[in-house]
């Protein structure tokens, strides 16, 4: 059994720029989950969000769908981050996806914040389920938006998570 206190919580980040906040990418946080490909996990969702925390978040942007909060035993999340002073935005993608519609009407008011944030030096944590598809793609996006070209970003994103962005649609912006 994988928990948050033999398995630490580990953030990947790829390389920031100069002068501007770090993006993060991990998996979920606080996840309970018999049977996952990584093995079994009972992790503590305050010690996971303690180390969030302690390593810079002022947001935790949660890509996971309400049904996964609940098979993940994570529906406390959002009050859980707040609790901690930090910001939560719920974007949800499903699983092996790329961002839709509803991603998209979402992003128009979270991603200008989440790039002001980071273009102020504050850290911006994203997570998925495993820390890979989700997560990966939309640390690109925010990489692309601040203005790297799409191929260096996601380049960066799987030298700092391996096998990071699993799904051939998310390598076309």
């Amino acid at each position: 059994m994988r928990t948050s206190l033999t398995h630490p919580l580990q953030i990947a980040t790829p390389c920031p720029d100069a002068g501007m906040g770090r993006i993060g990418m991990t998996f979920c946080p606080g996840k309970v989950q018999a049977g996952a490909m990584t093995g079994n996990w009972n992790r503590d969702l305050g010690l996971d969000l303690d180390a969030v925390r302690d390593w810079g978040a002022v947001v935790v942007v949660t890509l996971i769908e309400d049904h996964e909060l609940e098979t993940l035993q994570v529906q406390g999340m959002g009050d859980a981050v707040r609790k901690r002073h930090m910001d939560w935005m719920h974007l949800p993608i499903p699983d092996v996806s790329v961002p839709g519609p509803s991603f998209e009407r979402a992003w128009t008011d979270c991603g200008p914040d989440l790039l002001g944030r980071l273009r102020c030096g504050f850290d911006v944590l994203v997570h998925c389920k495993g820390g890979l598809g989700r997560a990966g793609t939309i640390a690109a996006r925010l990489m692309v938006e601040l203005g790297h070209a799409p191929q260096a970003a996601i380049d960066a994103v799987r030298a700092a998570r391996p096998g990071a962005i699993e799904t051939v649609l998310s390598d076309r912006f």
